[in-house]
């Protein structure tokens, strides 16, 4: 779970579902205001077609 001095990702920021698969991520499309500030959903376009909303606590993010 993101602690208070995690910030949130950007819009088009690159990430991996829990570590799902290494050769195909997601990209943040866009993030909910009304979920809990503690774990926030986000909305992502999978790599492999389609997209979804996950807890932020799920996601690895690409280091810049």
């Amino acid at each position: 779970m993101p602690d208070a001095t995690t910030p949130l990702p950007a819009i088009g920021s690159r990430c991996w579902r829990d570590q799902i698969s290494p050769e195909t991520g997601a990209t943040v499309l866009s993030l909910a205001a009304e979920t809990p500030e503690a774990d926030p959903m986000v909305e992502l376009a999978y790599d492999e077609g389609g997209s979804g909303w996950w807890p932020l606590s799920t996601l690895v993010f690409e280091q810049s």
